[in-house]
């Protein structure tokens, strides 16, 4: 009786697990028919294929025995989704509730695709230049011509492809010079061709940080501890600077592209406002005359834009979730998650994509523990729990759960 009741529960997790996975590649197709400037792609795109994704991926609730509590977060996320039209909030709940080995095949899965997609892009693309096969688009920015790769806009191509180098890397634990290597020369090809800045500076900062954190002292240790609240800090703060119109100084140090993230957050506050369940942003792209000028509605400052766009509750099921991964890590000195974490919260400061659910991977799969770990935490009982994977770039080596 115990053996069949086993294979049932493998039999379940592994028929639990095939369904999450084909509700995210459908998921990933859905991004990729909105991204890519293909109109035979874009019958893949739309609500209807989102919400077929998610509730594949909600079968999670199913096949798992959920809390009250954790249900009830689901339903509220759910219900955003009806409201916003945007998946984000919900894919994260139900992502962060999925176990360290569905985590693991899901990022395989994500590097497969992306990696597939954007090589093939780069490959075509350059022989569609230099062979005139199909129609090419270039992108002018000022005296700048930069490669768009069949992507709507070239940054939209220098993000995807940023993250899914640092994907790689994570995943392939090659030693530290070919890391630091392969990061760099990442950084260049998206400064030449998409000239891509923040995709060049996600690649520098994680080249930074794992090179830096080598080896870890007290200082270091510390330091990297600190971090994560002091990017969102300073991120909350110039934003109120540019609310209350005293951003002069600031303005002039980040002027340009970068203050725009700040200045479009302002006028989200002034265009919506906050409440408790979020909004449809209906006016993004738009022309709008607001506060005295006309200008672009773009909401880019992940921050705010949690606020605007999910509300009160939704902000705070992000807190808590983004909050306590930070802990969990620190507490178990997982600092090569910590660093990928950190990554993501720096990339929050300038493009939405920081929370996305098909864009920071590594923030919203791989650093967020499961639910099951924090379960097996409050209950010393469990055995035959994964460690953590040394790090290839830490010389320090943690034998805490994961």
């Amino acid at each position: 009786m115990k053996s069949l009741a086993l294979k049932d529960s493998i039999y379940k997790t592994e028929l639990s697990h095939i369904i999450v996975i084909l509700g995210f590649i459908i998921l990933l197709c859905n991004k990729y028919a909105n991204l890519l400037d293909i109109d035979s792609l874009h019958f893949m795109s739309g609500s209807i294929t989102s919400l077929l994704g998610i509730m594949m991926i909600a079968c999670i609730m199913l096949f798992q025995r959920k809390s009250l509590l954790y249900t009830i977060i689901f339903l509220l996320s759910l219900y955003s989704w009806s409201l916003t039209k945007d998946t984000t909030l919900v894919a994260l709940v139900l992502f962060a509730a999925t176990s360290k080995i569905l985590k693991d095949r899901l990022l395989k899965v994500y590097l497969t695709m992306q990696s597939t997609v954007l090589v093939s892009c780069i490959i075509l693309y350059f022989l569609s230049l230099y062979f005139k096969m199909l129609n090419v688009n270039l992108y002018t920015t000022g005296n700048r011509i930069r490669y768009t790769f069949f992507f709507l806009q070239p940054n939209n191509f220098g993000i995807q492809f940023a993250f899914t180098i640092i994907c790689f890397i994570f995943i392939s634990k090659l030693p530290l010079a070919a890391s630091i290597s392969i990061l760099l020369f990442s950084s260049l090809f998206l400064y030449v061709f998409p000239n891509c800045i923040t995709g060049c500076m996600m690649l520098i900062i994680y080249a930074l940080l794992i090179l830096c954190f080598n080896k870890i002292d007290f200082l270091k240790k510390e330091l990297l501890h600190s971090t994560p609240y002091f990017i969102i800090a300073m991120g909350i703060l110039i934003f109120g600077l540019y609310f209350t119109g005293k951003a002069s100084l600031v303005g002039k140090i980040i002027s340009g592209t970068f203050s725009y993230r700040f200045i479009g957050s302002v006028m989200a506050i002034r265009l919506y406002g906050v409440n408790l369940t979020g909004h449809y942003l209906d006016k993004l792209g738009e022309v709008l005359f607001v506060d005295g000028q006309w200008g672009t509605f773009w909401l880019d400052f992940a921050y705010i834009r949690v606020l605007v766009e999910f509300g009160i509750i939704g902000a705070s099921i992000f807190a808590f979730i983004i909050i306590y991964s930070i802990r969990f890590l620190i507490r178990h000195q997982n600092y090569e998650h910590l660093i990928l974490l950190i990554v993501v919260l720096f990339y929050g400061l300038s493009e939405w994509g920081a929370f996305s659910a098909l864009t920071a991977f590594p923030l919203l799969y791989t650093v967020i523990p499961s639910s099951r770990i924090i379960l097996c935490q409050k209950n010393n009982s469990f055995k035959g729990v994964a460690h953590f994977s040394p790090s290839p770039f830490l010389n320090r080596e943690s034998t805490h759960l994961l």
